[in-house]
């Protein structure tokens, strides 16, 4: 009773505080309530991700056999396996893969197609990596001694072999006996890949039940052959090898990434990253100011929303709850799966996940790299940006969006500010200047599926490249099928037996779908040109490559020149209006993404290496994201929030910087093809890099295919030297497109008197999760209304009558 006593005023005034908590602050700014819908789902699971099966998922295959048309797309994939390229590439960001209706395309085959026969004219097939010398460079920037360098050979390769010398003479032996092992190797790893690129084949354009078991097991096989093969290379000793090809296949089987995880703890890797991709796909949101209309996704409603509105409060409350049922959701899992990344590349001999994942750029000084082309880049960037703000202060007001301070992260058109095409329609430079959208004139000519894929065929034809094989027209699923679910994401198929590709696309007859299977057919261009390499060897010469020769194309066809070469555009687009406005269009897309494609990989970077600690992610996050995008959150966050989790690639695992690479590298490849044409001529207004048009010329031709038959047979930065010049990553290409654009934006913003870059303007992240629900505006933070929670005050209420009731009897 003594106790009670003394305790009892304590503890109602406890009470009253947190009664008073719930009656209303004075708010200068209303931050919108805050709903919760999330529902509880269940999923069984197993070794890849493809067990999870839910609206929104596209299933990855840990393969190096497809590539498809979104830069990241933000369907459903696995870490995957380096140097095995894991996840499709692709040209729009965040294309997310629905649920769409099941059409049946009766086995991919367009009765109506016809087979065009296979050119292999342009292809020399007497390439031997064994003997060919550009093969066996011994050069510093070829050879290193760096354990973690794929090049690293200490021996030189063009010495003879000493037949007194009994060490030689075995070493010789022992080199033959590793070029049978890697041939027999190589001939099982391709049947092996086969049968599981025809079983993820099948399920992609049959989604059933039947068919994803089969993916399933079949991924399983795969994935423990190769797991044998990695082990069996391991024990082969590379140190006294002399032949540099042998050596680096030896050395790219020697890395599997998370399959190297012992069983147990593989699976519990598969585990959370799959755990953390359900949180992901079946995120929902409730509509702006109608808290019963709930169920919206990512695609197509969320992001319609943040690309089409432009109401800031609605824009900021669908922001706000994306990140609240996605990335908080998944912090804890995040930070395990940090844990077993790191554990996976130490037992691939990397000293940490950062390491691991910039070895196939064989670079050891991959981070100053990229940070140097940014530095090229900066300033046309930031030109851009000082405009865009300028547009958007004159939409939202100046009380809401100051002149020198970050962009306000939600209204970029897009739910990460990564792409700001979606306010292109607002903020274009000549508004009365239309842009080219040659949709009708396809529709006006009668264009369909079959007329599109045969056009981009003769787009390669036309520079002496091959044509598409027979196999390619009829298995190919071009069309959506009207009586069974496929993927519809586009996507390039190599079902590694040297002569069967396929393209999977759910083609319109429009614009978009007109670039992107040249795109996608770029891809198969690629295939055909390394085929008869090792497997190990049959990928892009980095991450990049693959989606940058795509762009590359892209870049040509996407061109008012092309389009009116092709008879789509009837009307005179050249003028400075037009070419400003399309090079704006193009800078809001590919220059506006490279500083957010930069913050993903260094955050990661980041946390991978210890640098920052778990208790900072977030603030970190929006550190980088104003330090390099010059954006900033519209409401405060806190360590309560994993605002990193909210876009796909960080659960998935799947590194990003290769999006960055692929963009810089399109332009440094454009460049050179235009040059060498005669196209581009720096310093001649007359011929601007972005009117160029490699349709037609075989030298452009003969180029790439010098770039794409060598495969993954040598670092990247050798084949990129030794085909247009250049051997390192380098800006200036991109400045070089855009040059007309910039000197504009130069003379627009200098006109207007803007502020070029930003200035920090406050805090935008706490550790503290008490001042998470401040807005955040000119770097002063107003304090949000408090909604009153009436189920909260009731409970307290009861409560505390309770307390009394109990009160009173003691006392009694």
């Amino acid at each position: 009773m003594n106790y009670l006593s003394k305790t009892n005023p304590i503890m109602w005034f406890q009470v009253i505080l947190v009664l008073l908590s719930y009656s209303s602050a004075e708010p200068q700014l209303d931050l919108p309530p805050i709903s919760s819908t999330q529902r509880n789902y269940g999923y069984g699971f197993s070794s890849t991700p493809a067990s999870i099966n839910s609206p929104g998922n596209q299933f990855d295959v840990n393969r190096n056999f497809q590539y498809s048309s979104a830069r990241p797309v933000s369907s459903t994939q696995s870490a995957g396996i380096y140097p095995v390229s894991s996840t499709p590439y692709s040209i729009n960001p965040d294309i997310s893969n629905n649920g769409y209706p099941n059409l049946d395309y009766g086995n991919g085959r367009n009765p109506s197609s016809t087979s065009r026969p296979y050119d292999d004219r342009n292809r020399d097939d007497s390439i031997d990596i064994n003997n060919d010398p550009n093969f066996r460079k011994n050069d510093p920037n070829f050879v290193r001694n760096d354990p973690n360098y794929v090049g690293a050979n200490p021996y030189d390769f063009n010495r003879g072999v000493d037949s007194n010398n009994i060490d030689e003479r075995l070493q010789h032996v022992n080199l033959q006996q590793v070029r049978d092992f890697l041939a027999q190797a190589d001939d099982q790893a391709s049947k092996e890949c086969t049968n599981n690129v025809a079983a993820q084949w099948n399920f992609e354009t049959d989604v059933n039940d039947a068919t994803q078991h089969a993916a399933l097991d079949a991924q399983q096989r795969y994935t423990l052959f190769q797991r044998g093969l990695w082990e069996a290379a391991q024990q082969i000793p590379r140190g006294g090898l002399r032949d540099y090809a042998t050596f680096r296949q030896l050395r790219l089987l020697s890395i599997i990434g998370p399959a190297a995880l012992p069983p147990d703890q593989l699976d519990r890797y598969n585990r959370i990253i799959n755990d953390m991709l359900a949180v992901y796909n079946t995120a929902e949101v409730c509509a702006y100011n109608e808290p019963f209309k709930c169920g919206l996704h990512l695609q197509p409603e969320l992001q319609f929303i943040m690309s089409h509105s432009r109401d800031w409060d609605e824009l900021q409350h669908i922001w706000t709850e994306w990140r609240r049922n996605t990335g908080r959701r998944v912090r804890d899992l995040y930070e395990q799966l940090v844990d077993l990344t790191n554990q996976a590349a130490r037992l691939n001999n990397f000293t940490d996940a950062s390491a691991y994942w910039m070895f196939p750029y064989e670079t050891n000084n991959m981070r100053q790299e990229v940070d140097e082309v940014w530095e090229q880049i900066k300033p046309l960037y930031e030109l851009l940006h000082a405009y865009v703000r300028r547009r958007l202060r004159e939409s939202y007001g100046p009380e809401r969006i100051s002149r020198s301070a970050p962009i306000p992260a939600h209204i970029l058109g897009d739910m990460w500010g990564q792409s700001w095409s979606g306010i292109v329609p607002f903020t274009l430079p000549y508004p009365g200047k239309t842009l080219v959208d040659v949709t009708p004139e396809m529709a006006q000519q009668g264009y369909t599926p079959l007329t599109i894929f045969q056009l981009a065929e003769e787009f390669f034809v036309s520079m002496n490249m091959s044509a598409m094989p027979h196999d390619f027209w009829a298995l190919s699923a071009l069309q959506q099928p009207t009586d069974r679910h496929i993927h519809c994401q586009p996507s390039a198929w190599d079902f590694c037996n040297k002569h069967d590709y396929r393209i999977k696309m759910c083609t319109h007859v429009d614009m978009k779908d007109l670039v992107t299977a040249h795109h996608e057919m770029a891809h198969i261009e690629y295939f055909l040109a390394y085929r008869n390499l090792p497997k190990v060897f049959r990928d892009g010469a980095n991450p990049g490559f693959h989606e940058a020769i795509g762009e590359t194309i892209a870049l040509s066809v996407s061109s008012p020149r092309h389009l009116q070469t092709l008879g789509l555009v009837q009307r005179s687009v050249d003028d400075t209006a037009h070419d400003i406005n399309y090079l704006f269009t193009q800078a809001m897309d590919k220059l506006a993404f490279l500083p957010f494609a930069l913050v993903m990989d260094k955050w990661r970077w980041d946390v991978f290496t210890g640098d920052v600690r778990k208790e900072q992610y977030n603030c970190h996050w929006w550190r980088l994201r104003e330090q390099y995008q010059g954006i900033k959150p519209p409401v405060l966050r806190s360590e309560l929030d994993f605002d990193p989790g909210s876009k796909y690639h960080i659960p998935a695992n799947i590194p990003y910087i290769r999006y960055f690479v692929s963009t810089v590298l399109q332009f440094q490849i454009y460049r050179a093809l235009c040059e060498r044409t005669g196209q581009f001529i720096v310093g001649d207004p007359t011929r601007p890099l972005h009117k160029c048009d490699i349709y037609r010329n075989p030298e452009a031709g003969r180029i790439l295919t010098r770039i794409m038959e060598r495969g993954s047979s040598a670092p990247w930065s050798q084949i990129l030297q030794e085909t247009i010049g250049e051997g390192r990553l380098n800006g200036e290409a991109l400045r070089d497109y855009f040059r007309p654009l910039e000197d504009w934006l130069r003379s627009e913003n200098l006109r207007t008197g803007e502020y070029l870059g930003w200035s920090y303007d406050g805090d935008y992240c706490k550790f503290s999760i008490e001042t998470a629900g401040l807005q955040v505006y000119g770097g002063f933070y107003n304090a949000a209304h408090r909604h009153f929670d009436v189920t909260s005050f009731v409970i307290i209420l009861l409560t505390s009558m309770l307390i009394t009731t109990r009160f009173n009897l003691r006392w009694r």
